[in-house]
């Protein structure tokens, strides 16, 4: 931003604010407003091109901005921040040095993730050991490293411990807080219910129904019966190729000359002095 002339910090906020559609918005919405006053309009596309101009370079330095507050955070930033700053290098570090940010923050990333992923499976165990049953069904869910499996010792004693919680002498209202720990754990399909109750409650049917999708065995106990699975594309056939032409091709038409290149686009002031319509070129109020 202080790269850039002071008459263009505006349009370049713009451009942080939401890109060049931001842009061609905000001189559209200017441009009824002076059609409903009777004044000139302004015209879009000088505007629309230097914002397309200064666009790549705005996001890479607000990019580098965002990379270097993660790298001097990397302990206390929420991982989920730090994995959106990384997502977005591939297309926001364009030289050197901001690839070598990339870098330190990625290894920076998975240091911490490897760190927490530790304290997590501290935490869970503790959690089993002392009968929490509940809270480490619901720990079990959230891992810092998404995807990273339960070591098969842990898992099989948490199914264990989801599996006697879950008896016929249990009230419905613990039956169903259970259930719902259950449904978002990695072991809901190693749970096996030792009994339902005799008399479930409404409010139990009612969440056996909705997580019976993801806990199809379980709703069948009750006489509830899981939703079909959807496949994906399932009863779509797919179109047949087209017959071959005999029609000997056609020549392909002629490439059109392609547009100036950035080297030949107008500089900046040149574009800024474009902007105006010609009607008000002169105009001091303009």
């Amino acid at each position: 931003m202080k790269a850039l002339p002071q008459a263009q910090h505006l349009l370049a906020d713009e451009v942080l604010r939401g890109g060049v559609p931001a842009v061609r918005q905000a001189v559209e919405n200017m441009n009824e407003k002076a059609a409903a006053e009777g004044m000139p309009k302004i015209k879009v596309q000088p505007l629309v091109s230097l914002a397309e101009k200064m666009a790549p370079r705005l996001k890479a330095a607000e990019w580098r901005d965002r990379a270097e507050a993660a790298v001097s955070g990397i302990e206390e930033i929420d991982l989920r921040d730090i994995r959106s700053v990384v997502a977005a290098a591939e297309n926001a570090a364009r030289d050197e040095e901001s690839r070598a940010l990339a870098d330190q923050l990625r290894a920076g990333l998975a240091a911490r993730a490897d760190s927490e992923h530790r304290k997590w499976l501290d935490e869970l165990a503790a959690t089993i050991a002392d009968g929490r049953t509940v809270r480490a069904l619901r720990l079990s869910s959230r891992p810092p490293k998404a995807g990273a499996p339960l070591p098969v010792d842990m898992a099989a004693k948490l199914a264990e411990a989801a599996s006697a919680s879950l008896t016929a002498e249990v009230t419905s209202d613990r039956w169903a807080t259970v259930l719902d720990a259950v449904a978002f754990s990695p072991v809901r399909s190693q749970v096996v219910t030792e009994g339902i109750p005799a008399k479930p409650s409404d409010e139990l049917l009612t969440a056996v129904k909705k997580l019976a999708s993801r806990t199809p065995e379980i709703a069948k106990l009750f006489g509830i019966e899981p939703p079909a699975h959807k496949g994906r594309g399932r009863g779509r056939r797919t179109p047949p190729p087209p017959p071959a032409s005999p029609v000997a091709p056609v020549a392909a038409a002629p490439v059109a000359e392609s547009p100036a290149s950035s080297d030949e686009m107008p500089t900046d002031q040149a574009i800024i002095a474009e902007a105006p319509t010609d009607e008000v070129a002169d105009s001091e109020e303009e």
